[in-house]
């Protein structure tokens, strides 16, 4: 092969074509929701909570031949639940390895934070069903700003302010065992 034929196999002809080829070269594709939530600050200093997440994440229907319960309100068969977990909180309790009582408060929370959205009902033997959705909006927003070793992450605590038994300027132990043993400091 020629040195002019191996020019134009490299390079685009038009300025169309090197524009695509730039755009292609620059575009990042989106990483999976469990990637989402793993770079995200999401319950950051809970580990079991957001290892619940990513099990939610990674149970999410995806295939719309899968099996769905005869008795589940044609509403949600209409979607064929693409798109929520349905697993059982027992079954979530294993994989995750906590309580079915850890697993509801962490749902909870969940809830309450808007991270997860929840839809379920009732079948004929009154046992109750629920499904899972998690809003990728709200992981997307919680993206730490870098991946890398030096970036600030949320502190642990919500608030910084002392416990009630905090040593202070005014609050020495030696001025309160002096106080509850009845001594004044002036005459010490």
């Amino acid at each position: 092969m020629s040195k002019e034929a191996v020019a134009a196999v490299r390079e685009p002809e038009t300025k169309q074509e090197k524009l695509a080829l730039l755009k292609k070269s620059l575009a990042k594709k989106e990483n999976s929701l469990p990637i989402q939530i793993m770079e995200s600050d999401l319950y950051d200093h809970n580990p079991g909570a957001r290892m619940l997440l990513l099990v939610l994440a990674l149970g999410t229907r995806t295939n719309p031949d899968a099996y769905i319960p005869e008795d589940m309100p044609e509403a949600y068969k209409e979607d064929k639940c693409l798109g929520f977990c349905d697993m059982s909180q027992w079954k979530l309790a294993l994989r995750v390895g906590k309580s079915e009582s850890q697993i509801q408060r962490d749902i909870q929370m969940f809830r309450k934070d808007g991270v997860v959205l929840a839809r379920g009902w009732t079948d004929s033997n009154e046992a109750e069903h629920l499904m899972y959705k998690i809003v990728d909006a709200v992981v997307k927003e919680h993206k730490r700003p870098s991946q890398t070793a030096d970036v600030k992450r949320p502190g642990r605590y919500k608030s910084k302010n002392p416990n009630r038994g905090h040593f202070s300027k005014k609050n020495q132990p030696v001025h309160a065992m002096a106080a509850s043993a009845g001594v004044n400091e002036d005459d010490a």
